[in-house]
């Protein structure tokens, strides 16, 4: 077994002063014979995550919520079909996208850092179509820039996506995606760097009077290493464990529990003497509390005084 005695202070600085010194070379305690291969800590991984099974689990339900999100431009509902995610370096990925469309970046603050959402500019066209009563086929765009009808339509499907996402990921991992910034040329976008790995969760769009059209939700590969454990298991917990249904039950039946309320005037009081000469028809004086208390099965809750409503007898709870 090797030694786990840990270096002092001064052998430390002996080392150091050695290898700077030359007196101690840089390759000692390298094994002969034997290949070493560099390594960059810090260095991303794909194969940490696992299969992403969790993820596609995520995007099946914001896949079937983003339907809804849609129905109001569209004026039906579309078929959305969800592809597996996949990990790409990020230049890679903007070398597959046209000039112009629509990047939207949100920020993550659980999973510390931002997604990106691309929309194609054809998809935007049809969706403005369709809500002012057109066929919904529309010609791709070729523009510099959206118009504001169009960027308003792009920032409702946005924020209805990101509030999909957020309850996709409830029962996972409780995040917040809160809108950041807009862009329309890919080069311009501040998201991550080029050489950075991203995962690209593509939901496919089918318009049943045009071409496929594309909505693509992109994670950095670090910011999802903090909850690979959760992307990797086959078994999700639901919720904080919680049966909010059952409480709601509970709490109505309890509000239904029927208590004993009783005002509690007065309290006579009288000596053995009087109680043995008591016959049926004899009086006892009761001298009224100015202040009663109410007592709830047995237990004092309340002060009250004693009144009178509807010509009954009644207390008024004062505290």
């Amino acid at each position: 077994m090797s030694s786990t005695r840990k270096l002092s202070n001064e052998e430390v600085s002996a080392l150091i002063d050695g290898l700077n010194d030359g007196s101690l070379d840089a390759g000692s305690g390298i094994t002969p014979g034997e290949e070493y291969r560099p390594f960059t800590f810090g260095a991303d991984d794909a194969s940490l995550l696992g299969d992403l099974y969790t993820l596609r689990l995520i995007n099946e339900r914001l896949g079937r919520v983003m339907r809804g999100v849609l129905l109001p431009m569209l004026r039906f509902s579309p078929r959305i079909t969800t592809l597996p995610p996949e990990t790409r370096k990020f230049e890679n990925y903007l070398m597959g996208v046209d000039s112009f469309l629509s990047l939207n970046t949100a920020r993550v603050d659980a999973l510390k850092g931002s997604i990106l959402m691309t929309i194609p500019p054809r998809l935007v066209s049809i969706l403005v179509n369709s809500f002012f009563g057109g066929s919904g086929d529309s010609p791709i765009t070729r523009a510099s820039e959206f118009t504001p009808t169009e960027e308003r339509l792009i920032q409702i499907v946005v924020d209805g996506c990101l509030r999909a996402l957020e309850d996709a990921w409830r029962d996972i991992y409780p995040v917040n995606f809160e809108f950041m910034s807009s862009e329309m040329n890919p080069a311009f976008t501040s998201f991550v760097e080029g050489s950075d790995q991203v995962v690209v969760c593509s939901f496919v769009v089918q318009l049943p009077f045009a071409n496929p059209a594309t909505i693509d939700i992109l994670y950095p590969l670090q910011a999802l290493k903090q909850v690979a454990p959760l992307l990797r298991s086959k078994i999700q917990r639901v919720g904080d464990g919680r049966d909010e249904a059952w409480e709601g039950k509970l709490r109505e039946a309890l509000m239904n529990v029927t208590l004993n309320f009783a005002p509690r005037i007065a309290e006579p009081s009288i000596n053995i003497s009087e109680l043995l000469q008591l016959r049926p028809g004899m009086v006892v004086d009761i001298p009224a509390f100015e202040r009663v208390k109410v007592y709830v099965e047995g237990q004092p809750l309340f002060n009250a005084t004693i009144g009178e409503r509807d010509g009954k007898m009644a207390v008024c709870v004062t505290d």
